[in-house]
């Protein structure tokens, strides 16, 4: 009996100890598998876009820094304005760039923050910088360093983050924006293919001298039976293709006069819809007088104001038969 219960001990001993080092065999197993799976989790949220699309959706204003200049955006009246440095429309085909961009780096590798990585990527010396605000005034700083050229990246540091990212190179090099990148020269934002319907006044008159209407699909005319589609988006190109000579952002009272009476009494007025439902007005003046103040000679200059635009234009001469529409711009 007692060899007996020695051997019943020493058989439930024996399953004992291996379910015992078979659960230690699965636990260890389950941690190591949780922990190569957050360390995975882990390496991957390190390698997502710092920079989220929530907060570009509301950029308010752009600062911008390259060494080709300093630049300074901000979006008023739904119209992106270059502040610095000096008061012109800005090219919204830059801006959406910048903002698409930034909205699409890719990382590659990251860096931990310190003296030693920061000045080897050139970061205490970056060649664009960037401050993205919004309009509660969040702010996201943003800097790049040395661009890599055989591999094709470059290093980013984000605001926020304690970290150096390595990305892929962007697509258009911002190292490369300069002014004229910046600078929207056209009167007219909107573009042709967005129009709705323009109407063009001559004088004070109530009622429009043509009106020009897309409309299924084909270009309609309020003057004329049957016009060629394609005739009527160029002339609509044409006229929407005018050019600023100057905007007129400082004045005294003496020049606020002088423009406020000239586009009291306009030559014409342009109307136009938007397939979005926005109305922009604008008026155009007759040829001024000489503004010596401004350099600007006799008769050989007009003014224009647009709704959406806080500052009026200084246009040349050359652009004022662009608002007369005939037929023969038109026909088939």
């Amino acid at each position: 009996m007692i060899a007996y219960s020695l051997k019943t001990r020493s058989f439930v001993s024996t399953w004992f100890s291996l379910i015992f080092f078979g659960l230690l065999a699965l636990y260890l197993g389950f941690i190591e598998f949780f922990q190569d799976s957050r360390i995975e989790i882990n390496a991957k949220n390190l390698l997502v876009n710092p920079i989220q699309s929530d907060f570009l959706s509301k950029v308010h204003v752009i600062r911008f820094k390259n060494r080709l200049g300093q630049f300074a955006i901000k979006k008023e009246k739904e119209e992106w304005l270059l502040y610095e440095p000096r008061v012109i429309p800005a090219k919204l085909q830059t801006i959406n760039s910048i903002i698409g961009q930034l909205n699409r780096i890719k990382v590659q590798t990251v860096h931990e923050y310190e003296p030693i990585n920061i000045e080897s990527f050139t970061l205490d010396k970056p060649s664009i910088e960037i401050d993205l605000i919004t309009q509660k005034q969040n702010k996201l700083n943003i800097k790049f360093g040395i661009i890599n050229r055989i591999n094709e990246t470059s290093y980013m540091t984000v605001s926020g983050h304690n970290l150096i990212f390595q990305t892929q190179m962007l697509n258009s090099p911002f190292e490369k924006l300069e002014l004229s990148d910046f600078v929207d020269s056209n009167v007219f934002s909107v573009q042709a293919d967005n129009i709705k319907r323009i109407s063009v006044y001559h004088g004070k008159n109530s009622e429009p001298h043509n009106v020009l209407e897309y409309k299924s699909e084909n270009w309609i005319s309020k003057r004329y039976k049957t016009i060629s589609n394609e005739n009527t988006h160029k002339k609509i190109q044409n006229l929407l293709g005018i050019k600023t000579h100057m905007i007129v952002d400082k004045t005294n009272d003496e020049l606020s006069s002088f423009i406020s009476n000239y586009l009291a009494s306009p030559l014409y007025r342009v109307v136009i819809q938007t397939k979005e439902g926005k109305k922009l007005i604008y008026k155009i003046s007759t040829l001024t007088k000489a503004i010596n103040e401004l350099k600007i000679e006799k008769r050989q200059y007009f003014i224009m104001s647009a709704s959406n635009r806080p500052y009026p234009f200084l246009i040349n001469k050359s652009y004022m038969n662009r608002f007369i529409i005939r037929y023969s711009d038109l026909r088939r």
